[in-house]
């Protein structure tokens, strides 16, 4: 495939995924928005709910609201009320490096629940910012509380995402203090692929809406670092990338960057 013809792929493959992340990111009409409709309940809490129990749920802790982009919805160190289920949008999780920066330690989709390290102490651990115009429902953690008392599914629904959520932080803080950088950007993207395929998108051709400082702020590289690595991956054939676009075309060979032992040296040089 020469350079216009993959150019004009691209661009025919960004237009069918500019459908989806529209279909993702666009906010619902909140009037006819609930938990019994929603394309994204499998991964949310009420995950497993149904009749009246999901019908409870949705009287006492759901609560929709639009949230505008930049905005934050969680500020960490102020006191917890409410955990924030992801309904459109995406956000970045982000707290104050010790350096002075930021540092970015996530980022959530729909489906994605947000605020659940502050359950412990009472106070948000992190900042919670909308990389787009987006959806939330708020659900107060008190009407939550109680009515986990009355119905145990919800409480071991809520036990798995904890769990799920610590133990995705113990394999991040590990894997990016001993991955080098290119197995850090590998491992990103086909993660990131992975959870647009989930949400019924495809999990090869995608749209960043994080920034190239958020993708740095992540991977605790420079944003010159990412770039550099975005055309060497581009250079060996692995992704075609055009601005926030991107298509990986050579999924084997990211997982197998992404799988390479930290101390083994990669074909690529580190940066």
């Amino acid at each position: 495939m020469d350079q216009r013809r993959s150019f004009a792929y691209l661009i025919f493959c960004n237009f069918k995924y500019e459908r989806f992340l529209a279909t993702m990111n666009q906010p619902s009409p909140l009037s006819s928005a609930n938990c019994a409709n929603c394309r994204w309940r499998a991964l949310c809490l009420p995950s497993g709910l149904a009749g009246g129990a999901l019908d409870e749920f949705e009287r006492t802790v759901a609560q929709r609201r639009p949230v505008a982009r930049h905005e934050r919805v969680e500020v960490g160190g102020t006191p917890f009320g409410q955990l924030h289920a992801v309904l459109s949008g995406q956000f970045k999780l982000q707290r104050a490096a010790p350096d002075g920066g930021v540092q970015v330690l996530g980022f959530a989709m729909p489906g994605d629940l947000m605020g659940l390290d502050a359950i412990g102490n009472g106070r948000y651990a992190n900042d919670a910012v909308a990389l787009s115009d987006s959806v939330i429902c708020s659900l107060p953690y008190a009407g939550l509380e109680s009515l986990m008392a009355q119905q145990p599914a919800l409480a071991r629904r809520l036990s798995q995402l904890l769990s799920a959520n610590l133990a995705q932080r113990q394999d991040q803080m590990l894997f990016l203090g001993n991955a080098r950088a290119p197995q850090r950007l590998a491992r990103l993207l086909l993660d990131l692929g992975g959870r647009y395929g989930e949400r019924g998108g495809s999990a090869t051709n995608f749209q960043l809406c994080m920034s190239r400082e958020d993708l740095a702020a992540y991977l605790a590289l420079t944003v010159e670092s990412v770039s550099r690595l975005l055309s060497m991956f581009k250079q060996n054939g692995l992704l075609a990338v055009s601005n926030r676009a991107i298509e990986l075309l050579d999924t084997a060979g990211l997982r197998a960057i992404a799988a390479a032992p930290a101390q083994e040296g990669l074909a690529m040089h580190a940066v």
